[in-house]
């Protein structure tokens, strides 16, 4: 029963994170598994990490199956295998730490919870959003985008967010071991509320320039269509139309690859037209330079010159293939084009449009914010554009959504997020959506974005403040947790 319970607490604990956006859900979701772990026993732990985390992973990334057999075009029962690995391997991450905080079973419930376990989870999902290319969904910190907890993600990110959050789930669980205690323990996610609330007055960066007139054209160009060679003219053409009509625009922005093609094959004329229209433009497409035995992932922009940024962090077997000789048996049943790109591995400045500087991503990049927070700092906005005609309707481009916020609130900068087919936006500073394209409708967003200057501690340190953060309590619930009673786990 009670490895149901954890199971079912991992499956509910998704709706904390977007669409739905449920965010009290996790606390209380987290804190249940965090009093199930009270119970002493090392294998005990692990197996109700892992069924948590086989709740949470197998509904929050299903959408992998989507578009490996959906759009992939890998055998149903192959796909399903894939997906069972990679939530597997995910799982592993609470798994593990729920096999970790059997060893403090010593130690007061108080240490053990509000410090140990949220310390041991906070590293260990860390490591996995940069371990073997790393998969950053669900990390906890996301889900509490809409509360005051958002207010520190300027000074550390997501992780220091996310573990304030477990510190909170573990005051719960305390509160329900200690019932004579709870109000004492139930006091310090109220704390972190109004000193989320404090933080959140703070601001680390300040409008710089003119507003920015944007539009973002949004075409739903179907997967089928996109890479059909007979159809790539009308796709161009009709690119062109609708940004014909964006005259009052400052920069007119398309999706990833909107131009099913190489930037070398564009014909003399497509230029002439967008270097005559008086907004500038940034575009997705592919890019092979010469000698032409690479090529790239690609956001082009057309301003005073011609200026290139490609793509540094590739999509596992949708833009390159891991283990290539190992797999074969598997990668002959994806069907997917374009699935050989080579990562740029050189360091790359924030592109400059309309007279500002942007720091660009492309698709899931802006999942990893230690590898574009180089850009930022000399950026005035954020840049993404995207492909999600991959993951249909499924909670994929929702919570690539959230993370793309998430962006914008740690930097306090201003993003346009442009996708083939649907959830274009534009993003003020404090990560609010201020107008939103809806799913697979042809639509153009409209609206301006005021660039802003300055470093947040974010930008300047990372996710170090929340590292050291999460050492410390570790090294304090060690050298200050003593063995305690009174904790009921029943």
């Amino acid at each position: 029963m009670i490895y149901l319970l954890a199971l079912f607490a991992g499956v509910l604990s998704v709706a904390a994170f977007a669409p739905l956006a449920w965010w009290w859900l996790l606390p209380l979701c987290l804190g249940t598994l965090f009093h199930l772990w009270m119970q002493p026993g090392g294998r005990r732990g692990f197996l109700l990490g892992l069924c948590f985390g086989f709740g949470q992973f197998g509904v929050g990334v299903s959408w992998v199956y989507i578009s490996i057999h959906g759009f992939g075009g890998m055998p149903p029962v192959l796909a399903g295998l894939c997906v069972f690995g990679l939530v597997l391997i995910l799982a592993l991450f609470p798994a593990l730490t729920g096999l970790l905080q059997d060893r403090f079973r010593s130690f007061h419930p108080a240490a053990r919870l509000v410090a140990l376990v949220p310390a041991c989870w906070l590293l260990l999902e860390w490591v996995r959003g940069w371990l073997f290319g790393g998969m950053p969904w669900l990390s906890t910190g996301y889900s509490l985008m809409e509360t005051p907890f958002s207010g520190f993600a300027p000074l550390g990110g997501v992780y220091l967010v996310g573990l304030l959050t477990l510190a909170s789930a573990g005051a719960l669980a305390l509160g329900l071991g200690q019932r004579g205690r709870a109000l004492a323990w139930l006091s310090l996610p109220a704390v972190l509320w109004i000193a989320g609330l404090g933080v959140d007055r703070v601001q680390w960066s300040t409008p710089t320039g003119a507003p920015i007139r944007v539009a973002v054209i949004q075409n739903n160009v179907p997967l089928r269509d996109k890479w059909n060679a007979n159809i790539r003219p009308s796709i161009i053409s009709e690119y062109m139309e609708r940004s014909r009509e964006q005259t009052d625009r400052d920069l007119v922005v398309w999706p990833e690859s909107a131009i099913p093609g190489y930037l070398e094959n564009l014909p003399r004329v497509f230029w002439e037209a967008l270097a005559v229209h008086p907004a500038d433009f940034a575009f997705g497409a592919l890019h092979r330079p010469p000698p032409g035995e690479d090529y790239y992932n690609t956001i082009a922009v057309v301003s005073d010159e011609l200026h290139l940024y490609n793509k540094q962090h590739l999509v596992p077997f949708g833009e390159y293939f891991p283990f290539q000789r190992l797999l074969d048996p598997i990668l002959r049943h994806l069907t997917m084009p374009m699935a050989d790109f080579t990562p740029w591995r050189d360091p790359q400045e924030p592109l400059p449009m309309a007279g500002h500087r942007a720091a660009a991503s492309i698709c899931f990049e802006d999942a990893f914010p230690h590898e574009w927070r180089s850009q930022v700092a000399a950026a005035g906005f954020l840049l993404n554009v995207s492909e999600d005609m991959w993951f249909g309707d499924s909670l994929a481009p929702h919570q690539r959504l959230q993370m793309a916020r998430f962006r914008a609130r740690e930097s306090e900068r201003p993003m346009v997020r442009s996708s083939n087919n649907g959830l274009s936006s534009l993003i003020d500073w404090r990560g609010n959506i201020t107008t939103i394209a809806p799913q697979f409708e042809k639509a153009v967003v409209r609206g301006e974005i005021q660039p802003r200057t300055g470093e947040t501690p974010f930008i300047r340190w990372g996710d170090w403040l929340a590292v050291l953060l999460a050492v410390a309590m570790l090294l304090a619930g060690l050298l200050f947790g003593r063995r305690g009673a009174g904790y009921n786990a029943s």
